[in-house]
């Protein structure tokens, strides 16, 4: 049997804001937004009463959906999504043009967790890579290829 990712979820505080940040800032398209509740959201969710704001993004370049939910009604405490925790994740994003990439999320006031390095051995091997937070500090890895890299200089 073969499995490929479909999409990736995010729990975001603020639907608004994150869709402003992954279409704007990372150039995304919004696929459309929705707001589900009832009885089979209650259930699958394990919230009942819950209303949950879903909105799908899809990147200038990949196949893979970045989809976005906000919970009103679902449970109070805030999740610290640092990735030096269990179960935490993050994203990866292709990139080209990191340099410029990041100075406009600096001066959009973004969190830059440093200057980018160069990735040793593995899948990655050759790729600039740098952390930057969404608005929820959600770790969106920015990766640029060598060639990606070359082809803006």
């Amino acid at each position: 049997m073969a499995y490929s990712v479909n999409h990736v979820g995010i729990t975001v505080s603020d639907m608004d804001r994150s869709l402003d940040f992954y279409v704007r800032v990372l150039g995304g398209v919004s696929l459309g937004s929705w707001e589900r509740s009832g009885p089979r959201i209650d259930a699958v969710t394990g919230y009942p009463g819950v209303v949950v704001r879903q909105a799908f993004v899809r990147l200038a370049e990949g196949a893979t959906l970045i989809e976005l939910l906000q919970y009103v009604g679902g449970a109070k405490e805030v999740t610290d999504p640092d990735h030096g925790r269990a179960g935490s994740v993050h994203i990866a994003v292709d990139v080209r043009g990191l340099d410029e990439t990041l100075d406009r999320m600096r001066e959009e006031g973004l969190t830059v967790l440093s200057e980018p390095i160069v990735a040793g051995e593995g899948p990655l091997e050759g790729c600039r890579v740098v952390y930057v937070l969404d608005p929820d500090r959600v770790r969106v890895e920015l990766v640029e290829t060598p060639n990606a890299a070359a082809r803006v200089r």
